[in-house]
C-alpha cells in the first residue's frame, strides 16, 4: 500500500495479487507469467531485471515497484482506473482499441459489446475479479467471521562485503 501510496496511485490496487497470484511470491501461470503480480517474461524486462542470473519478478518488493509504475502508466494512456486495470490483464494497447472501436470509456459497455480475439473470459472478467477481491478483503470479518491477524515478521538484511557466485 505504501508503494502505491508514494506514487500518488490508489492504495486498493495494491489487492491486485489476490487475483493474479494469491500473493504467492513464486506463483507461475501456463504462459510463463511469474511473482506475486505475474509479470511476463517481456513485461517484466522493461520494469525489473530479468536474465540468467536473477527474475526480479519473484521478489515482491521490486515487482510491487514495477507493478505501480505498469499501473500508472496504463492509468496515464487510458484516464480510467478499470481500464487501466484490465490493461493490466489484456494489454493497455487492446484496451486503447477498444475505446477506439466502441467510441467509449466506458467499461459496461466495452465489457458487453467489445469484441476480439484476444479479449477471452480472463480479460473479460479481470476488473470483475479485483472488485470481488478487494471486496473481500475490505470485509474479510463479514466474509470469514473474526481474524486473527499475525503481525508482520521483520526482515532481516545482510550487507556482503562483495558478490558470491552461488553454489551449483
Amino acid at each position: 500500500r505504501g508503494v502505491f501510496a508514494e506514487r500518488g496511485l490508489p492504495v486498493e490496487l495494491a489487492s491486485l495479487p489476490h487475483v493474479e497470484s494469491s500473493f504467492n511470491p513464486m506463483a507461475r501461470s501456463h504462459v510463463g507469467a511469474s511473482g506475486l503480480w505475474q509479470f511476463t517474461r517481456s513485461t517484466g524486462r522493461i520494469y525489473m531485471r530479468l536474465d540468467q542470473a536473477i527474475d526480479e519478478r519473484n521478489d515482491p518488493w521490486l515487482a510491487t515497484v514495477a507493478a505501480a509504475r505498469l499501473l500508472g502508466l496504463n492509468y496515464q494512456l487510458t484516464q480510467s482506473w478499470p481500464l487501466a486495470l484490465t490493461g493490466y490483464n489484456h494489454g493497455v494497447g487492446g484496451m486503447q482499441r477498444a475505446v477506439r472501436q466502441l467510441g467509449t470509456r466506458d467499461m459496461a459497455t466495452i465489457l458487453a459489446r467489445y469484441e476480439s480475439r484476444s479479449f477471452g473470459f480472463a480479460s473479460r472478467n479481470f476488473y470483475c475479479e479485483f472488485l470481488a477481491a478487494l471486496e473481500v478483503e475490505e470485509n474479510a470479518e463479514r466474509y470469514f467471521g473474526r481474524l486473527a491477524i499475525d503481525a508482520p515478521e521483520r526482515p532481516e538484511i545482510a550487507v556482503l562485503p562483495s558478490y558470491y557466485r552461488p553454489a551449483t
